[in-house]
């Protein structure tokens, strides 16, 4: 006899469990093998989240480890599962390099200190070369759900902070290389001199006479899109210097108690990644329920659905009339060759349904009793998970409908009518 189904759902729910535990050691694991103690300094990426949130670059310094509870295991999974991808695009990215025999540095890394403040430098990929000229190019791997219109501030914050200290550094024996397990391959070493003790290239001595670029990958399941070129800026490496100091500062207070994390400042407004923050759970800026920062977010979403209702009314449209055309054209399921594209309209089945009235009175047709069959209809039902659902209003509309052209409510006598999207989270 099978057991319950309450019982397979407790082992899946184990399962579950032990893989999301699992890749969060994996993950500890490898961050320390190529990162070490990240507590110890700033990462640039440390400075591009700064940018955004200082209280989130802070914490993950200060509070690295989030215990993981039982009730947040599928939360904890998903985001591993990110966080993981991004590593294996990042594997992926480096045999497809390694396969067309480039000179490729990868787990290159710079170690300074700036004013006090220890700060480290780590690339996913360095690709160099002397001739026809001097070259390189630094090339970082971003995964995304979705592949972004225009790159988000941190990243760029984190290439150009790549870029300026390759450049301001290039001379100087701050550089390390290490292998896929992060060992140590050499140190204490210039660039020049790990791309000859590497890959035998022999790069002049002032960064001024190579030509230097960065670019960013940016990774989904399906596609990608790169973003580039970030060139040497004095100030962007200024700006993030500035960043650093304030990390290294903040993170100083915070454990010496002169400050607390609570203090510092947070992202405003709807920020996409406090979703995946570790340290979301208390943050300050979810206290209360005004919240007028929010305002950009909930404009665009609706922005966003209106277009995206006129464009499905425009698609409709012109699906129609290309549809009639061809019907005058009598086509007879035969393609349409119009430059590069072809079209036909062809017959499809219309869509299966099932007759709830139809099957209870069948059941009680073979059960011969109205109230079994009820029964086992009810049986058969099912209900899916509860999900979120966004309720926005807007109350820059006139009572007739129209948006005001100020995009605020204005004056009436009665109250307005108010614009009601609804849609699942």
């Amino acid at each position: 006899m099978s057991n319950s189904p309450m019982h397979h759902d407790g082992q899946a729910t184990k399962l579950l469990s032990l893989i999301a535990h699992g890749l969060i050691r994996h993950g500890a694991r490898q961050t320390h093998n190529m990162l070490g103690d990240r507590a110890s300094y700033v990462g640039l990426s440390d400075i591009g989240r700064g940018l955004e949130c200082m209280r989130a670059a802070v914490a993950s310094k200060h509070t690295p480890h989030v215990d993981i509870q039982a009730d947040d295991v599928l939360a904890i999974l998903r985001r591993q599962l990110i966080l993981q991808r991004g590593h294996c695009f990042e594997e992926l990215v480096g045999q497809a390099l390694e396969a067309v025999s480039l000179n490729l540095l990868e787990h290159l890394e710079i170690d300074i200190t700036h004013q006090g403040t220890p700060i480290k430098a780590h690339f996913d990929f360095v690709l160099a070369s002397a001739s026809p000229k001097p070259t390189v190019r630094i090339l970082e791997c971003k995964s995304t759900k979705r592949l972004p219109e225009t790159l988000y501030a941190a990243y760029e914050c984190q290439v150009h902070g790549q870029v300026g200290l390759l450049q301001a550094y290039w001379r100087q024996q701050v550089f390390s290389l290490k292998d896929a397990t992060g060992n140590v391959v050499f140190s204490g070493m210039t660039f020049p001199e790990i791309c000859q003790a590497h890959c035998g290239l022999i790069l002049p001595s002032d960064p001024e006479q190579v030509d230097m670029q960065a670019w960013v990958l940016a990774l989904s399941m399906t596609d990608a899109k790169v973003f580039g070129p970030y060139l040497f800026h004095p100030a962007m490496l200024r700006l993030c210097f500035k960043i650093a100091e304030a990390i290294w500062r903040h993170l100083q207070e915070c454990q010496s108690g002169i400050s607390r994390i609570d203090s510092l400042p947070t992202a405003s407004g709807c920020h996409p990644l406090c979703a995946y923050c570790d340290w979301n759970v208390g943050c300050p800026k979810f206290k209360g329920l005004d919240h007028p920062d929010w305002k950009n977010d909930l404009e665009a979403l609706l922005s966003f659905k209106r277009f995206r209702k006129d464009l499905d009314e425009k698609i409709e449209e012109k699906e129609e009339a290309i549809k009639a055309a061809y019907a005058c054209l009598s086509g007879d399921g035969k393609w349409v060759h119009a430059g590069p594209y072809q079209c036909k309209v062809t017959q499809q089945s219309g869509r299966r349904s099932l007759d709830k009235d139809r099957l209870r009175q069948e059941l009680t047709t073979l059960l011969g009793d109205q109230e079994e069959a009820d029964h086992v209809f009810a049986q058969c039902h099912t209900q899916g998970q509860p999900s979120d659902r966004l309720i926005v209003q807007d109350f820059a509309v006139h009572a007739t409908g129209r948006q005001a052209k100020t995009g605020k409510a204005l004056a009436l006598t009665h109250k307005p009518e108010a614009e009601h999207v609804e849609y699942p989270v």
